[in-house]
């Protein structure tokens, strides 16, 4: 499977692209079990990345439906574990294949899987949280109705920029939302009413938008990696600022190039000190 290939991989990329990250309440993932990751969504692909990287268990992702239409790009994202959730604005003619979408959810929580959700639905570059869509509640109502064990976990992620190499990161999990102060599942209006206003509560307790300012000597391992790679962290910065200008992707193109460019400039360094003798 692709995402066992790339998972160490870009885990090991991100050491270079990440200053500094703060992670909080990390031990509120249980290691086993049916889980369900609430989690903001202020930076594209980029913020799924993040967290398949972070957790030591594999993480199912739903993504943008609109990225799946070509064949070759629903293998890959398929063989990453990402599921897709169409809007409307793709077209009505698609939202009912949101249906199995759902069912497949429902599925890998009777088999303890974790599912990420991006809760708000749309990615802005966002510094608020915007309003909470239905589809959380109702992958939640659905697996308790069903009589599963779901942790429902908020996750809140915040930035210091998005438009620049080099992020300071605070990421944060916070405590499952408690079952017992919800409605009954049955009462469907009611329960997802009351389900967004505590995940909206979570999730606003738990940005921290504090971020230190860090010298080079600070970030010793970060600094390093810059110096000794800025060739192809400064193409892939380049091509991805041409490339998103505009648009909420600059992280996600960027990473992605990274993972293409840091290879090849690993061998041109190899070629090249061979040639000369230097090795």
């Amino acid at each position: 499977m692709l995402y066992y290939i790339l998972r160490p991989y870009v885990t090991f990329l991100l050491k270079f692209f990440i200053k500094r990250i703060k992670i909080t309440g990390i031990e509120n993932i249980p290691k086993t079990g049916a889980v369900m990751l609430a989690s903001t969504h202020a930076n594209s692909f980029f913020d799924a990345v993040l967290l398949c990287c972070t957790l030591d268990r594999r993480v199912w992702s739903l993504a943008r439906g609109d990225v799946f239409k070509k064949n070759l790009a629903k293998k890959a994202l398929s063989s990453l574990f990402m599921m897709p959730v169409h809007r409307l604005s793709e077209g009505k003619e698609h939202l009912g294949d949101n249906d199995d979408t759902f069912k497949k959810c429902i599925e890998l929580f009777k088999q303890g899987e974790i599912v990420l959700i991006f809760s708000e639905g749309l990615c802005t570059n966002q510094t608020k949280l915007l309003p909470l869509k239905k589809g959380t509640g109702r992958l939640a109502q659905q697996a308790w109705l069903d009589g599963l064990d779901l942790k429902v976990i908020p996750v809140a992620i915040t930035y210091n920029n998005f438009k620049s190499f080099g992020k300071i990161i605070n990421l944060s999990f916070g405590e499952a939302i408690p079952k017992a102060e919800l409605p009954n599942p049955t009462e469907d209006g009611v329960f997802l009413r009351r389900f967004n206003e505590i995940l909206s509560e979570k999730l606003n307790q738990s940005l921290n938008w504090n971020f230190p300012k860090l010298s080079p000597l600070q970030t010793p391992f970060f600094t390093l990696g810059y110096i000794l790679h800025f060739p192809a962290i400064g193409l892939a910065t380049f091509i991805s600022k041409k490339l998103t200008k505009g648009t909420v992707f600059f992280d996600s193109i960027t990473i992605g190039l990274m993972i293409v460019l840091i290879p090849l400039y690993w061998l041109i360094v190899f070629f090249v000190v061979r040639t000369f003798g230097l090795l």
